[in-house]
């Protein structure tokens, strides 16, 4: 499945009782830009593999996604290098289009970023973001959920400000 979303931070937390929610823990099992990615999501369990379809665009990707069972997953924890946590919310948008709120717990707590899914390159390019939508990060490499795994908010604020961090590249 090919995976065309947007990413952006929020200016301002929209009214989140009464949303559906989901808590998420990923933990990654390799290192890189690709890493293998083990995921339990409220009673779900599984294994997924991003592959970047063009070098020039961060925010569409090949998504490969192997269900597990619960045993599996436990098994395969273990193997876990770096982790997040999060709670995700499900914000109807108009026309019919949904964002996906992500709260990040633990180390990250301070940071949220909500994601938009696109069917296609049409409906991506007419997307208009509501006002409590902030900056656009969805081609810069430091707010991957691989990239933030195993990171702080200490560490990744100075990209939420935008400000510039040495060794660290924006594609643009």
């Amino acid at each position: 499945m090919v995976e065309n979303e947007l990413s952006f931070l929020i200016t301002k937390l929209p009214k989140l009782s009464g949303i559906p929610r989901k808590e998420i823990e990923q933990h990654y099992l390799s290192e890189g830009t690709e890493p293998l990615r083990l995921r339990r999501a409220g009673g779900t369990f599984e294994l997924t593999k991003k592959l970047t379809l063009d070098a020039g665009d961060l925010s569409r990707k090949e998504e490969i996604t192997i269900p597990l069972e619960r045993a599996e997953y436990f098994m395969l924890l273990p193997l876990a290098r770096r982790s997040l946590a999060k709670t995700r919310y499900y914000l109807p948008l108009p026309g019919g289009r949904a964002a996906e709120l992500d709260v990040f717990k633990g180390p990250l707590d301070g940071l949220i970023m909500v994601e938009v899914e696109f069917s296609d390159d049409a409906a991506r390019a007419a997307f208009v973001p509501p006002d409590w939508f902030g900056r656009d990060v969805s081609q810069e490499a430091w707010s991957s959920n691989a990239a933030l795994a195993g990171k702080t908010y200490f560490d990744v604020r100075p990209h939420a400000l935008g400000r510039p961090v040495r060794g660290c590249k924006t594609r643009k």
